[in-house]
């Protein structure tokens, strides 16, 4: 596909300089889908990108996994969009997610149907009323969301067109350990839930729980810049879009093609309706697993130069995440072209063409997440990657700048060095000034 074909049609919005997030790895009609997105809304490609990923992946949801033979991960991810206010975060998004706003409404009814069905029957079992099988999850609280996940036949997927209040709601009710298990979540272990005066416990294996939410650049140290956050590796485990809005767009009268919408609402029913229970895994196959090592490896040699100037753990977190992340986004595009055939797809392992896109979308996700870290803590990443480490001599000569020593002979004793080492250090301070 040409490189232009990859820009919002309007001309009126750039996207990053440097990396772009592409949509040529995906099937023609999710292209369409996106680029009619784009034309009707004036949003960064992103927006929409990102939304097709979430819907995909909640659809499949936690009855297909992906393995390299080592790790096994559910097709989980969690976006960010990060943009400033009056950029058009929201309603993009929203149009993306109408099948599964459908969906859940059937799913609303079914249960409705089956609850008085089984409030009529003088028989029942009190102890087993029917459950809502919900696909969307908001603002709620902790054991409202615990008990959405449990009756979940797929997963869910949390919208949160102002994620700082999913972030506010973790702080909130982090007594019951929420962040915790969200990691948990994450990651494909089990969660355990220990109700107060319930002797018993509850587990709920196989939890899926996609994130799609947006945040404007102010809030970012706010939200995610608690140390908690930064230090757990909770932020790492998002990717953020941040598309460089340069100019808000007059309104111009124009509506989705009706047969575009009525196609992508289509396939994600089929695929969310499809018998996947035989499925379990998907791998990697051969030449997709030589480019995903390639993939791998970069990153390593990215991780051992940052610990190599100062060990920034969060920035080691956050490529340790990108190669786990690799993995499930490349299981989605993949599984992405049951839209073409859903009837006949068989191929259960990722393919080249998959891995090749997929690695160009992650090369954007990298840039994102360092330029969030960066805001956060309000200085560049790289100038501290590349700063050399202090000497010894030079942290006692900043000290002394700060607190002059006046006694060198009890200081050298408390840091357990010789005096005239210290004096020759600080004379040689003086000599500099």
């Amino acid at each position: 596909m040409e490189q232009n074909n990859l820009q919002p049609q309007t001309g009126k919005l750039r996207l990053h300089e440097d990396v772009e997030l592409p949509i040529d790895g995906l099937p023609q009609l999710v292209q369409q889908y996106i680029n009619e997105i784009v034309r009707v809304y004036h949003c960064p490609i992103e927006f929409p990108t990102v939304a097709v990923f979430s819907v995909i992946a909640t659809a499949i949801g936690k009855r297909v996994k992906i393995t390299d033979r080592k790790y096994t991960n559910p097709l989980m991810l969690w976006f960010v969009n990060v943009a400033i206010s009056g950029s058009n975060k929201t309603q993009p998004v929203k149009e993306v997610l109408r099948p599964l706003r459908e969906i859940n409404r059937e799913n609303y009814e079914t249960y409705e149907r089956e609850y008085e069905l089984w409030k009529a029957d003088k028989e029942r079992d009190e102890n087993n009323p029917p459950s809502f099988n919900q696909l969307l999850v908001g603002d709620c609280t902790e054991e409202a969301r615990i008990k959405i996940l449990q009756n979940s036949s797929h997963g869910v997927l949390g919208h949160y067109p102002e994620v700082k209040g999913f972030f506010d709601d973790m702080d909130r009710y982090n007594k019951g350990g929420f962040v915790d298990k969200l990691l948990r979540m994450f990651d494909g272990d089990d969660v355990f839930v220990n109700r107060k005066g319930e002797y018993k416990p509850i587990v709920i294996s196989d939890v899926f729980m996609n994130i799609l939410g947006d945040i404007q650049p102010g809030l970012l140290g706010a939200t995610f810049g608690s140390s908690q956050f930064m230090e757990n590796g909770l932020n790492q485990r998002f990717l953020f879009t941040m598309p460089n809005i340069v100019e808000f767009p007059d309104r111009e009268i124009e509506a989705m093609d009706a047969g575009i919408v009525a196609d992508w609402c289509s396939v994600v029913k089929q695929i969310y309706k499809m018998d996947l229970r035989d499925w379990g895994l998907i791998s990697l196959s051969p030449e997709c697993d030589t480019l995903y090592t390639e993939y791998f490896n970069l990153l390593q040699r990215k991780k051992e130069k940052v610990r190599n100037y100062n060990g920034d753990g969060y920035l080691l977190s956050v490529y340790s995440k990108l190669q786990i992340q690799a993995q499930r986004l490349a299981g989605i595009v993949h599984l992405m072209w049951l839209i073409n055939s859903p009837q006949s797809y068989n191929y259960r392992q990722v393919s080249a063409e998959d891995m090749e896109y997929t690695i160009r979308c992650m090369n954007y996700f990298e840039q994102t997440a360092v330029t969030v870290y960066e805001r956060i803590i309000g200085k560049s990443a790289e100038m501290q990657s590349n700063a050399q480490p202090r000497s010894q001599a030079q942290v006692i000569r900043d000290f002394s700048a700060a607190i002059p020593i006046v006694n060198v002979t009890r200081f050298a004793e408390g840091i357990g060095k010789d005096k005239g080492y210290i004096s020759k250090v600080l004379s040689s301070d003086i000599g500099k000034k």
